[in-house]
């Protein structure tokens, strides 16, 4: 109960912005849903289109959130939900939406057909890989080399001291859920390297955002020479679009996020939610997905060798972020201002940028 009330305090602080809402499928539809999602339209616009194609008789109402406010709104609509779904790649707000009973069980011949890694007690449910990537503006490097890898990527910095002052980008682990999970990822995967980047960024003006497509978005006007640890659907749909992107796959070793779903405890119209989440999880909606390069569907690409095909070419080491409690250590609330704090600390920012 002491949990629970800190936890509901934290939302009433918290400030959840007022989002516009985009209907898909007929007015006069006679059931409605409501998803509240992280997911951009760019790459998730085909999906609901083609569901309420198959499904007339629903009206779907998306409202587009970043990783953090989806959780805190989540909590503070707990007692009458206004989403019937909800869908994030923060899969460790996912998991402690779970833990802290906030969501319901959800059983159905999709979801009994996933990997015991792509869900958890039947109430999160894993319908994409999203891999962890770099990205660069490729007119910054004609004549130089594009980094790899980590290690590469602090050379670079290192070699080109004053030219990348200010001109290197990556989440702001305070305002973004997804970017506090990856950066907590990289220092359990490589501590001394994640502090070596740490100490690069902050002695560079490192900049700091909410999203990877505004990470994007100034790496392409050349605002950035060097986007770190931004989503690869993203990453990949914008490389494809503008050839002075590049994405880059680290070679050291690339994260692995799953993007999941869940249906809150109280949500109404539970059973257009579980149509929507069994639609992303069917053959249909996995296949859509890997035909228009929308996302990286759940289904067919873990391979014998855990390596991940992706349309633009395999990945070298993959270390894939499973759905399992270990991830909720990371959200003790003493740990994570701890961590944040250091963080701060280490890039020279205050607590009030």
């Amino acid at each position: 109960m002491k949990a629970r009330l800190l936890m509901l305090l934290c939302c009433l602080s918290f400030p959840i912005q007022a989002a516009e809402t985009l209907w898909f499928g007929e007015a006069s539809a006679p059931r409605q849903l409501y998803i509240h999602s992280t997911l951009d339209m760019s790459s998730f616009r085909p999906l609901l289109e083609r569901f309420v194609g198959r499904h007339p008789d629903i009206r779907i109402g998306y409202v587009d959130v970043n990783t953090q406010e989806l959780y805190y709104r989540t909590v503070s609509e707990s007692d009458a939900p206004r989403a019937s779904l909800v869908l994030s790649s923060a899969m460790d707000l996912q998991l402690k939406l779970v833990n802290d009973g906030y969501t319901q069980v959800y059983q159905s011949d999709e979801t009994e057909r996933l990997p015991s890694h792509a869900k958890w007690r039947d109430e999160v449910f894993a319908f994409s890989y999203e891999p962890v990537v770099m990205m660069v503006n490729k007119n910054a490097f004609a004549e130089r080399e594009v980094p790899r890898d980590r290690q590469e990527m602090l050379s670079y910095i290192r070699q080109y001291d004053d030219s990348v002052t200010g001109k290197l980008g990556t989440y702001d682990i305070r305002q973004s859920g997804v970017g506090y999970l990856l950066a907590s990822q990289d220092a359990r995967q490589a501590d001394a390297t994640w502090g070596r980047i740490l100490e690069a960024f902050g002695s560079h003006q490192v900049r700091t955002y909410c999203c990877s497509s505004d990470i994007i978005d100034d790496v392409a006007s050349g605002k950035l020479l060097l986007g770190y640890n931004l989503l690869g659907s993203y990453a990949a749909q914008r490389a494809k679009q503008d050839p002075a992107l590049e994405m880059v796959i680290p070679q050291d070793y690339t994260l692995m996020l799953m993007r999941t779903a869940l249906i809150p405890k109280n949500a109404p119209n539970r059973d257009e939610a579980g149509a929507f989440l069994d639609f992303l999880l069917s053959d249909a909606g996995q296949a859509l997905m890997r035909s228009e390069e929308l996302l990286y569907p759940i289904h067919g690409q873990r391979q014998a060798s855990d390596e991940v095909a992706f349309p633009l070419g395999p990945t070298r080491t993959i270390r894939t972020v499973d759905l399992d409690q270990q991830l909720l250590v990371g959200r003790d609330l003493i740990k994570q201002r701890r961590f944040i704090k250091s963080w701060e600390l280490a890039l020279e920012l205050s607590s009030e940028d």
